[in-house]
């Protein structure tokens, strides 16, 4: 037994989605939760910048003493997760993984797109993933930088579903019967996604087998916490207030307060 906390780290709010879906397949567990909202948004940057900045968030997740870390952020998966899984003892578990094998068991026409940010998307991670799985997958990838942005600015639904569906123009033709949300921001606006998408297309949130996996994980290696005292803090460092009301309206907790910190002076 284990009772010390699940990190998670994103590079903003959308590593609500992961959190969610973790406090909800393992109510006895403890989190620590810091979002790199200062720092946003990483599709753009080097990979050498965000192995850096989630570097930072990583190092703040060790001093809080943290058992495991997730990666919810599809970016940081793709681009830094290799590398700093050779420096770090705790396990990390990414997105990306999860998300491809929800996408390949549930596509039956084996037509798959994946709309993420640009460093995902180049990185081929979704492709390649899935098609480890099944190489008959045809897989559809599309970047969508202004997405995450829009969703930190927490704009309205009609400004979304417009991005939404601009983002989704190169896929017209594509035929592909089951979409992965490639950035742990998008689950926030799933919403205008399938309003964008129709009845037709399935919506492969990664969040669900992240979940399943950090507790098959922990059931494996005796992680589990068998104290009755469990806690959730949040970090980030932007705004708190901003990223407390995003918070607080993802996973339905009016209480939810977030505090600043500054990874980079660690």
């Amino acid at each position: 037994m284990d009772n010390r906390p699940i990190g998670l780290l994103d590079s903003g709010v959308g590593g609500f989605s992961i959190v969610k879906k973790v406090i909800n397949k393992l109510p006895n567990e403890s989190t620590i939760f810091i979002g790199d909202s200062a720092n946003m948004p990483y599709g753009n940057k080097s990979q050498e910048q965000i192995i850096e900045l989630t570097r930072r968030s990583v190092k703040f997740l060790l001093s809080k003493n943290v058992k495991l870390i997730i990666f919810a952020c599809n970016t940081a998966t793709a681009a830094a997760m290799p590398t700093l899984q050779k420096e770090v003892d705790q396990q990390i578990i990414g997105v990306i993984q999860s998300g491809s094998l929800a996408a390949a068991r549930t596509t039956m026409n084996k037509k798959v797109a994946v709309v993420a940010t640009p460093v995902t998307i180049n990185s081929h991670a979704y492709q390649k993933e899935i098609q480890f799985r099944n190489p008959e997958i045809e897989v559809s990838e599309v970047a969508a930088p202004e997405l995450a942005p829009l969703i930190e600015a927490q704009k309205d639904f009609d400004t979304n579903l417009k991005a939404v569906k601009d983002s989704l123009q190169p896929l017209k033709g594509k035929n592909f019967d089951t979409l992965v949300l490639g950035c742990t921001h998008y689950p926030i606006i799933r919403d205008e996604f399938a309003q964008a998408l129709g009845e037709k297309i399935q919506i492969v949130d990664p969040a669900d087998q992240v979940a399943q996996y950090t507790y098959n994980v922990m059931r494996r290696d005796g992680l589990f916490n068998d104290s009755n005292e469990v806690s959730h803090e949040y970090y980030t460092t932007g705004d708190p207030e901003k990223f407390s009301e995003m918070g607080r309206a993802f996973l339905g907790d009016e209480n939810l307060i977030s505090k600043q910190v500054d990874t980079e002076n660690l």
